[in-house]
């Protein structure tokens, strides 16, 4: 078990262990640097826990099958995180070789996307996703025809396969919420109090940093008594953003940063790369990631340097930023360039940084959540960024 799991020896043997003695507890915490393997490990540990086994990833038993498809009803994962890179990624390397391997990759890279507008989540919020609905039963088909077992398309026709998947990935990523709505936390919670009994239940909470108060408030309930037989693992990248009361009702298991050699191997083995041509995992996923257009960087350079000035002149060129696809389209340019220049900041300023991080995901709550009006949200955030 957690073959897959990729240079994190010590989380590997503590999750073995934990397994091994019956000692998992019901409240886990994943934290450590992106791209470190912790979705991974949450989803084996799912695995492992409802096998009928000895947990072994090749287990020919039923809940095992379902897991490696990540298609088992047993689990639930939501949260917020941009899939497309991995998702575009993976279908490059089914394009270069249609093994099974290969095509389990790109399925549970898609899968990790889907999963999350499971109905459990979605219930009594359909209509929010009515407009995306058709893409996404259309890339739930795409998704199981690509199961080894199944025949592939050749040539241009599979070329044309992955190119629609990959594009039908990118309209459903941008219906994923930003932060973990509290209709969400709400509906896990009774998932796992009132489905039936039996099987092993796992929530999987992806980037539990980034949740609005009344969701942190709402999940603090659920972890201070989980259901039986379930598990809940959150995942964050900065544990430092999550509410102690929080961190103190979960067992931490904290991962490393991978050595560049490890990298580069993770490279190899999963995304059959030339690892000569990376600097690392990060580099990699950004050249699948589509970005912010020059347009909008030049606004966001422009909006932040006058912002910070103290300048009462709102720029021309922000606006005009009134529908909301362009409004978060606006905010990943802020935050790239804000990112950015922490890294050029010999001396980076956490205090700023940090609240800065909180300014760009309240606007986002308020446009997606509370439905106020983009200007209204643009002149809040731009007001907020010159009080430091």
């Amino acid at each position: 078990m957690f073959e897959n799991l990729l240079h994190q020896e010590k989380i590997v043997a503590r999750l073995r262990h934990d397994v091994a003695e019956k000692s998992v507890p019901p409240a886990m915490l994943f934290s450590g640097p992106s791209m470190s393997g912790k979705l991974t490990a949450a989803l084996e540990l799912a695995r492992t826990l409802s096998c009928e086994k000895d947990g072994e990833w090749n287990c020919p038993c039923g809940h095992c099958r379902f897991h490696r498809a990540l298609a088992h009803p047993r689990t639930i994962l939501a949260g917020s995180r941009d899939l497309t890179p991995e998702i575009a990624a993976s279908a490059e390397v089914l394009r270069r070789d249609t093994s099974d391997t290969p095509r389990f990759l790109l399925v549970r890279s898609a899968r990790k996307l889907l999963r999350r507008f499971d109905p459990v989540l979605w219930e009594g919020e359909e209509r929010k996703l009515v407009k995306a609905r058709p893409v996404m039963e259309r890339l739930a088909e795409t998704i199981d025809n690509l199961l080894p077992g199944n025949p592939l398309p050749e040539g241009k026709k599979l070329e044309k396969l992955l190119d629609s998947l990959v594009d039908d990935c990118a309209i459903i990523q941008k219906s994923l919420p930003a932060v973990l709505p509290v209709a969400h936390v709400r509906h896990i919670t009774s998932w796992a109090v009132h489905s039936a009994g039996g099987d092993h239940k796992t929530v999987i909470i992806d980037a539990a940093d980034r949740m609005p108060d009344a969701s942190r408030n709402a999940l603090l309930k659920f972890l201070e008594e989980p259901p039986a037989d379930t598990t809940a693992i959150l995942l964050t990248d900065r544990k430092s953003m999550l509410l102690p009361t929080i961190v103190s009702r979960l067992r931490d298991y904290s991962f490393k940063i991978r050595r560049p050699a490890e990298e580069a191997e993770v490279l190899r083995r999963v995304f059959r790369e030339d690892d000569k041509r990376w600097g690392g995992l990060i580099e990699y996923f950004r050249a699948w990631r589509s970005g912010p257009s020059e347009r909008m960087k030049e606004a966001a350079a422009m909006f932040i340097d006058q912002a910070t000035a103290g300048d009462p002149t709102f720029p021309k060129e922000v606006s005009e930023i009134r529908e909301q696809p362009d409004f978060i389209a606006f905010l990943e340019a802020v935050s790239c360039e804000l990112q950015q220049r922490w890294t050029d900041t010999d001396s980076p300023d956490h205090r700023r940084a940090a609240l800065e991080t909180e300014w760009l995901r309240n606007a986002r709550i308020r446009a997606e959540s509370l439905n106020m009006p983009v200007p209204l949200i643009l002149r809040g955030l731009y007001s907020s960024m010159g009080t430091l």
